[in-house]
Order: structure tokens, then C-alpha cells, then sequence
């Protein structure tokens, strides 16, 4: 598996552990920071505003209160549960 792919999963695994919790994975985030302060050197200016745009969402999601099952099944129905 390529290291991209890794890196996608572990995003969507600390964004779907930020769906249902409110204390933040700190150092998960501090991982994911480390990771877009590397694709700053080796990446497009298009590529580090999406990331960071990402992380700013996991944070926020972080922040607002824990989703239920019912809640989470209607983000998933209407397409608001994707965070890219």
C-alpha cells in the first residue's frame, strides 16, 4: 500500500473519530499538521489548501457535540458526512 494511501486512511479514520467524540486525537492531529507542513515543500498550493481545509473540519468536528447513529445514517443520505 503507497504511503498516500495510508495517510488517506488514517484522515478518515481521525475524521470518523471525530464524528463521535469531542475530545481531539491530539497526537493524531499533530501528525496530520507535521503531514501538511511536508506537503507545503512538495505539493501544489491547491493541494495544501485542500488539506488544510480538512484538518481545519476534523477540528472543528472535534468541537461540536458527538453525532448519533441516527444522525451520523443522515449525514451519510445526504452527502454532508464527506470531509474532502
Amino acid at each position: 500500500m503507497s504511503g498516500e494511501w495510508l495517510a488517506l486512511r488514517r484522515v478518515v479514520k481521525l475524521y470518523a473519530d471525530s464524528l463521535v467524540h469531542e475530545t481531539a486525537d491530539v497526537a493524531q492531529l499533530v501528525k496530520l499538521n507535521a503531514k501538511i507542513s511536508r506537503m507545503r515543500v512538495l505539493s501544489s498550493s491547491t493541494t495544501v489548501q485542500n488539506a488544510e481545509k480538512v484538518a481545519r473540519k476534523i477540528v472543528n468536528t472535534y468541537l461540536a457535540p458527538n453525532k448519533t447513529f441516527p444522525k451520523l445514517r443522515d449525514m451519510v443520505n445526504s452527502g454532508a458526512m464527506d470531509p474532502l
